[in-house]
Order: structure tokens, then sequence, then C-alpha cells
């Protein structure tokens, strides 16, 4: 599914540009209709609440919206057959981009939302990586393939194929499910596996982030993060009509050069984890930007060497690899001031930020070019990058130390970043699944300690320390508020990895009331109770002593 939301990108934002310039349309044109088709992107933070308000649970939380996305995706791709003229046809092609974008869009979220849902915390850095490289698979050999289709055979005859690809992925997604045991069709048979969550209102959804979103350092960020989109869509808006325009490429030439070095990119950009652990995402991006920035200059400044093949293509190879080093460099700086308790719907807002930084971008290289020279215009990019750099100094962001370590190690997000070529991505969740029933866990504070209560089952997580803290009579009736007989439904799941850092979960049994089975990590010491079992932890009662007689040694 993420190779099918590749192919939207490769199509409509690298390689139909190359063809509008080589079919003798403007610069201005081009500009602005790059800043068009990626609105949908900017605002498809909203489309998650109708997703958590509205679900078809047979079918499974996620998969009908993944259905019906991809069922828009591959219909919308065929509007592209109205296209006979780019040059007089403009504004319908904006629209059909428009639409296909929108539901390559919403396909995302729906996907995200369901990878976020199913995959084990361990498995998440794998699982991007698959992301990663799925959909830079899909929009690098969309970019290859659909350049060479549109200049020998056409825009509608690349619009079937991509359609085609696209429902193969459709009617593959069709045999996958959420849960064993759900409806893989509406009329399909099966059962409910899945429970419809509360809180999936717009009010619900955005109760939290004003707390932390106007703040000095959540500010610099969204400004940051409007200012690289500027700098990334004003770029991929200019290159590919100079190296039509200017450098003598044909478009099938250009979508393969941004096949191959966006892949080389985002082989990169994986790496750039630890480097970014190390020094710091601030650190990292300045010198990135700082990179970026010189080879915008230096371009401006060597005219005389744009006759040279080599030099040139040197030079645009750089500049497609270093987007997506940036992208996640600005990733990891936004995620850095992401509140726990609403940090998808606040790194939501930066992703959008950064999305409608990105039309601005391409709609300001449209205005431009109508006036400048390609070397006043390279200039201009180094000038905007020069502008972000200045942004960033200005930020600054430490996590506060009250004394409170445990809760501020808690509280710090989780996250795994990865790229599509074009920009990047993550999976993200701001709270931990239960690992018994894999929905979401919310913090609960008695007295100034937090504990993770899974909202579904009931079962709590506690952190190293924090179970001898509330083992008493009055904490346990607070924080474990379950149901007896579900905590027992799933006592029996004791195969699982830490919830908390993935390690190993070893089996325990309480000393005292050995009827009391519980599990503990290994490297970070967390503890899972069901629910029901701390409560009886926390008093001891004559018919303790009978149940060590009744109950089976723990295996």
């Amino acid at each position: 599914m993420y190779f099918a939301q590749g192919i939207p990108a490769g199509l409509l934002s690298i390689a139909i540009p190359a063809w509008l310039a080589s079919q003798g349309v403007g610069a201005g044109d081009i500009g602005s209709y790059l800043a068009v088709i990626v609105l949908p992107w900017a605002f498809k933070l909203v489309t998650g609440p109708f997703m958590d308000r509205y679900m078809f649970l047979p079918m499974g939380r996620r998969k009908p919206w993944v259905l019906r996305a991809q069922l828009g995706l591959t219909v919308a791709f065929l509007g592209l057959m109205l296209i006979e003229n780019p040059a007089e046809q403009l504004g319908l092609l904006m629209i059909m981009g428009m639409l296909i974008n929108s539901f390559a869009a919403t396909q995302d979220v729906a996907v995200d939302g369901m990878s976020i849902d199913l995959t084990p915390v361990r498995e998440q850095g794998r699982l991007n990586a698959f992301m990663s490289f799925g959909k830079a698979a899909g929009w690098s050999s969309t970019a290859a393939v659909s350049g060479l289709l549109l200049v020998t055979y056409g825009i509608q005859v690349t619009a079937v194929i991509a359609s085609a690809i696209s429902a193969v992925a459709l009617l593959l997604f069709v045999f996958v499910l959420e849960h064993e045991g759900e409806r893989r069709l509406p009329w399909s048979r099966g059962e409910t596996r899945s429970k419809r969550r509360a809180g999936g209102s717009f009010r619900d959804v955005f109760s939290g982030v004003n707390q932390v979103l106007w703040k000095r350092a959540s500010v610099m960020v969204l400004v940051i993060m409007f200012c690289d989109g500027l700098v990334s869509g004003y770029g991929h808006a200019l290159m590919p009509v100079a190296a039509i325009n200017v450098f003598g490429y044909t478009t099938p030439q250009w979508s393969q050069l941004v096949a191959i070095m966006g892949l080389v990119g985002a082989l990169v950009a994986l790496f750039m984890g630890p480097v970014i652990d190390r020094f710091g995402a601030k650190s990292v991006l300045a010198l990135n930007l700082t990179l970026v920035g010189v080879h915008a200059f230096l371009l401006a400044q060597t005219q005389f060497l744009w006759q040279d093949t080599t030099y040139v293509r040197a030079m645009l190879s750089i500049w497609v690899m270093m987007m997506p080093v940036i992208m996640v460099c600005a990733i990891a700086l936004a995620m850095a001031v992401c509140s726990s308790r609403s940090s998808a719907t606040q790194f939501a807002i930066y992703m959008s930020t950064a999305n409608l930084g990105y039309a601005a971008g391409s709609k300001l290289f449209g205005v431009i070019a109508e006036s400048s020279n390609y070397v006043e215009i390279y200039k201009l990019l180094g000038a905007l990058v020069v502008v972000t750099i200045l942004v960033l100094v200005f930020y600054r962001y430490t996590h506060a130390h009250d004394g409170e370590d445990d809760r501020q190690r808690r509280s710090a997000p989780r996250y795994t970043i990865g790229t599509d070529g074009s920009g990047g991505g993550m999976f993200f969740s701001g709270a931990i699944r239960c690992p018994k029933c894999h929905e979401d866990m919310e913090q609960v504070d008695y007295q100034g300690t937090e504990i993770d209560r899974c909202t579904s089952c009931r079962g709590i997580w506690f952190d190293a320390g924090e179970m001898g803290i509330l083992r008493n009579k009055e904490a346990a009736a607070a924080v474990d508020t379950g149901l007896v007989r579900e905590g027992r439904k799933y006592n029996v799941i004791d195969q699982y990895n830490c919830p908390r850092c993935g390690g190993n979960m070893d089996k325990h049994v309480d000393t005292q009331q050995t009827h009391i089975w519980f599990e503990r990590c290994t490297s970070c010491e967390g503890s899972f109770f069901d629910a029901g079992e701390f409560r009886d932890l926390s008093q001891l009662t004559v018919s303790d002593y009978f149940k060590r007689w009744t109950t089976a040694k723990r295996s």
C-alpha cells in the first residue's frame, strides 16, 4: 500500500512537471500546478477524526477506509484521460491532481493508522523501513516509467497504466485482514473483532493541543517547518523546469535521474537517525541546510558550466539526494517538542504547515520565474535557505528538569523516522499500546505517580518503581478499575514483548499470593498486570491462603 501511495507522487510531482515544461507550458503555470495539487496533503490532518468516528467494524477499524481511498485513487487516475492538450487544460489537470492526491492522502492516513494499531513497538523500526522503501520504490519506478510513457504514448495511456497498477494493489488488499475472523468485504461472512474507540470527535482530538502548540518552542517549529516546506516547494518546482529548459534534459532523462538519486537519498536519510541522536536535530538540520544553500549559490555563480553535462548531472543529483535528508531532520526537530498527550495531532499540524509551505514555495517560483533569469532564481533559493537557517538559530528547546526524572522520561515522544524520497514520514504513537489487546493505553495520575492503563481491557503497566509506590488498598482501587473476569480472559496471554522498550518479558508469580501471575521486562523492569490483579495484590485475605492450593503452578 505504501508502494501504491508512491504512484501519484511519481506521476504528478516528478514526471508531469517535466513533461509540461517539454510541452511549452510556462514556469509560472507549472509552479501554480504544483502549489495546487499538494494542498490535500496539507489538510490531511482533518481526515483522522472522520476515520475514528465513522467505522464499519465487521471489516476492522481501518481496512474499510483503506479500500475506499484506494478505490477512489484507482478511479481518479482515469480522470487524467480527459487531458488532451495540457497547455490549454492546465486548470483541469490541477483539479484532477487535487482529486488524486485527496485519495492518496486519505489512504496514507488510514494505512499509517492501521500500521500503528497492529504493529508491536519492537517491529516499528523494521516496518518503517518497509514503508520508506515501499513508497520510494513506488514514486521512483513510477517517475521513471511514466516519464517515458508520457513522451511516447501521451497522458491517456499513462493514466490507464497507473490506474491498472493501483487496481492491483486494491485487489491484493482485499485479502488482508486486520484481525483473524473479520470480513474481507461488506457482504462476506465474519465477526466483529475491533472495538469502537471513544474520543473521536474534533473537540476530543484537539482538546489538548492548544496547551502546547503556542509555546515559544512550538511556534518556532511551526515557522521552521513552513520555511523548510517553502525551500522544498520552490526547489521542486524549479528543478524540473530548469532541467528541461536550461540544462537540456528530456522528460525521461529527468524522471530517471530523480528515481535513482531519490532512492539514494532515502538510503542516506534512513541512516540519519543515529547522527541526529548524537549531535541533535537542530545541529544536523543546520548543517544540511547550509549544504543546500551553498549548492544553490554555487549553481548561480557557475553559469559558465551549465553546458557541462557531468557538472549539471552531479549538481542535480546532489539536490535530489539532499531533499529527503533535510525533511528527516526537520521531522526529528518537530517530534522533540510534541507533547505525549496530544502528539499525533500536534505532529500532524507541523507536517501540514510544512506542506502549506511547499505549496507557497511552488507558487513563489511560478511568480518569480515570469520576471527573472535562472541565475537570480537560484540566488533566491539560496536566500530562502539562509532565512530558514536564521530562523533555526532562534530555536531553543530543552526538556524541563524539575526533579521528576521518571515522568520526564516517560513523557518523551517515541517515534521512528523514515522518508519517501520527496519528504518524510513516520510511525508515531504518543502513548504505549496494551501488549494484550493492542488498544491504546492512557496515562493515569494518582498523587503524582503516573501509570499506564489500557482503555479497553483495563490492564495496567507500571514502570520500574511505580508498583511499590502504589501497592496499597486505596491506590489500587483508584487505578485498577477493570473487571476481574476481563482480566482472567487476558491472563492466559503471556508471550509478548515489553510495550515500553521492546525487551523480553519474564513470567512472575507473587510470592505471597501465588495465584497472581504477572510479567516483568528484563530490560526496563516494567510490569504488566491484568484487570483486577493489582487490587487483589494490594490486600491479603484468608481466601488467598486457600487459592495457593487450588491454583496450578505457573509454567
